[in-house]
């Protein structure tokens, strides 16, 4: 289908002329009274608005082309009684406005009851609107949402019930997201061309940061690189894809619910498409480094543009403001003639030497190689290796192990299968210690043993320890 088999053959020419900015704000101003009237807008509503606008334009001095007979013609007609007044002129100028539209087809009037007037949105009118009015906003793009939503679509319930549409609709995002980051590069791209053109700091500056900063890194860059990285769902997307991929059963599910859902007009096209969109959204994934990385260079160019911007203007700009400033200052302090002004004053000449050794850099020395301390190796007496020796069997012997623990308990079990914990109430330190890894074996359940709970919530203290009196069951087998 063709593009003006769709909208209007002179759909486009609202949009040039010296009314165009009138005209571009008016449309959407329309489009906002869209969304809060979806069934249709009041034509009187919508006469006052533009009306408003109108009126706005002309307080702030801005020039407006309108065809006088005919506003002036349809003012006489409104006020039959006496002179036009100019609220009356502008309300006229609003309803030409409204007419321009409907000629070329932006708006629909429809006459419904009681001959109330409505006006309504075509439905290109409203897709073309709705994209100018995101062109026109700053907005933040949330990235991870594409890949969370695609994640989503392949892996949920939706997939195991119509998978065809899950992967239609996967594709549709993945698309989506390649779109949203070729548009994030092209803006880079835009703000570059546009801050190598400033011709003062203060612009460089004024653009970098209340425009590229705000608008670029703020609100897609930085999110793209932290919070929203898509790092999260990459992975497991391109595994599902490829599982997908391999599984004959799966795709030929996918192809039936295709037929089913009359998507396709035959088998061959179903399968067509339906492993092309798999590859499609694999070889997306796959290739979002290139992406981001194609990216990375494009931020790095702005920056260097712009930093290179900057230096450039303040070394051009310091230069020649401040020798007019050394001008005029000479200017106010001399009082002789412009012959005898001290020209020496304002023209500082500079000496510069001629090439000498001095000004030369050293030759470089060649680095000696490395020499390594000489290792010397001092011998252990037997006595201390036997000293260590002994120290370490010690501290084996105090070290608590399951081994330990275990014996310690069937021990105080003897024959018995159970027994009640306050009969391991410790009398020092190490029974204490004994007596929480109690706690901690008789709970993992690899212990010859295993710790019950006391039903009757009976909590001890011996001394100055205190404990829940549990029970102590010996494991089966064992």
């Amino acid at each position: 289908m063709k593009l003006f088999e769709v909208v209007p053959e002179r759909f486009f020419h609202l949009l040039t002329g010296s009314n165009k900015y009138l005209y571009a704000e008016a449309v959407l101003l329309l489009y906002e009274q869209s969304q809060r009237e979806r069934f249709g807008i009041r034509y009187d509503v919508i006469r006052d608005l533009f009306q408003e606008l109108i009126e706005t334009y002309k307080e702030l001095g801005v020039e407006l082309t309108f065809d006088d007979e005919d506003i002036a013609n349809q003012a006489k007609h409104d006020n039959r009684a006496g002179q036009v007044t100019v609220e009356e002129y502008a309300r006229a100028q609003a309803n030409s406005l409204i007419r321009k539209l409907a000629s070329l087809n932006w708006i629909d009037v429809e006459v419904r009851d009681q001959f109330q007037q409505f006006i309504v949105l075509p439905h290109y009118t409203s897709r073309i609107l709705a994209v100018l009015k995101e062109l026109c906003e700053a907005r933040a793009v949330e990235y991870q949402r594409f890949a969370f939503v695609t994640y989503q679509l392949l892996t949920g319930e939706e997939a195991k019930r119509r998978p065809c549409f899950a992967v239609r609709e996967a594709k549709l995002h993945t698309d989506q997201f390649v779109k949203e980051l070729v548009t994030l590069y092209n803006n880079m791209k835009h703000h570059m061309e546009q801050v190598v053109q400033k011709s003062s700091i203060q612009d460089v500056l004024d653009h970098h940061f209340d425009k590229y900063k705000s608008e670029i890194v703020d609100k897609s860059y930085h999110r793209l690189k932290t919070s929203d990285h898509v790092s999260r769902y990459r992975f497991q997307i391109l595994q599902t894809v490829q599982q997908w991929l391999l599984d004959k059963a799966l795709l030929e599910e996918t192809v039936e619910d295709g037929l089913r859902s009359e998507f396709y007009r035959d088998r061959q096209e179903a399968e067509e498409d339906i492993r092309e969109s798999l590859l499609y959204i694999e070889e997306t994934f796959s290739g979002l480094d290139e992406i981001f990385h194609q990216i990375d260079i494009r931020h790095n160019q702005y920056l260097r543009s712009s930093y290179d911007r900057a230096r450039y203007l303040s070394q051009y700009q310091q230069g020649i403001n401040q020798r007019l400033v050394d001008f005029i200052r000479c200017l106010a302090d001399s009082k002789k003639d412009l012959v005898e002004f001290p020209w020496s004053h304002l023209f500082r000449l500079q000496n510069i030497a001629g090439l000498s050794e001095q000004s030369l850099l050293p030759p470089r020395r060649k680095k000696p190689p490395h020499q390594p301390d000489v290792h010397v190796v001092v011998p252990i007496p037997d006595e201390l290796k036997e000293e260590l020796r002994r120290k370490n069997l010690e501290r084996m012997r105090k070290a608590i192990t399951r081994q330990k623990v275990e014996g310690y308990v069937l021990e105080k079990l003897g024959n018995r299968q159970e027994m009640e914990l306050k009969e391991l109430a410790p009398t020092n330190l190490e029974e204490f210690l004994l007596l929480t890894h109690i706690y901690l074996y008789g709970q993992d359940g690899a212990s010859s043993f295993r710790l019950k709970r006391n039903q009757e919530r009976c909590i001890l203290q011996i001394g100055n320890y205190r404990f829940d009196n549990h029970l102590i069951v010996r494991q089966g087998g064992r």
